[in-house]
Order: C-alpha cells, then sequence, then structure tokens
C-alpha cells in the first residue's frame, strides 16, 4: 500500500513540475516582443504592413527597434477609492 501512495505522489508531482515547466517557455518572448514596439510600428503591424519611417527601417535591419519614436505609455492602474466612513 506504501508502494502505491509514493508511486501516486511521484506521479502527481512530475506531473505538476513539467506543466509548470512547458507552460513557462513561450509566452514571455511574445508579450516582450509586443511591448518594446512603438507606436508606428504597431499600427502598421495591426494594418499588416511595414513601418515606413526611415528610423524604423535602418533598426529593423540591424535587427533593433527604433528608439526615436515614441514608445507606448503604461497603463497605470488606479489605487481603489477609500470606503466612506459611516459610522458617524
Amino acid at each position: 500500500m506504501k508502494l502505491i501512495k509514493s508511486l501516486t505522489v511521484l506521479a502527481v508531482a512530475f506531473a505538476f513540475v513539467a506543466t509548470v515547466a512547458m507552460a513557462d517557455d513561450a509566452k514571455p518572448e511574445a508579450k516582450d516582443a509586443k511591448k518594446s514596439l512603438p507606436v508606428c510600428c504597431r499600427k502598421a503591424k495591426k494594418e499588416g504592413k511595414e513601418c515606413d519611417h526611415a528610423c524604423c527601417v535602418a533598426a529593423a535591419k540591424e535587427g533593433k527597434v527604433c528608439d526615436k519614436c515614441p514608445q507606448p505609455k503604461k497603463k497605470e492602474k488606479k489605487a481603489a477609492a477609500p470606503a466612506a466612513d459611516t459610522s458617524k
């Protein structure tokens, strides 16, 4: 009976570790690539085209992203409004 329980625990632990290891492979690359594009390149990509700015074209030839064009604004999370004190 102890052997069956030990094998079950080992199998569940292996499945958990394997799932976490597989799920973590491709996601960060896709997120980083999308976030690093300037606004003009994002618009062009959304339309199915390549950005035609000279600085973006030169950066793309070097395998980089243009630093001169404006980057998308980061969305800030708004703090939750404090609850009104009704104990008066």
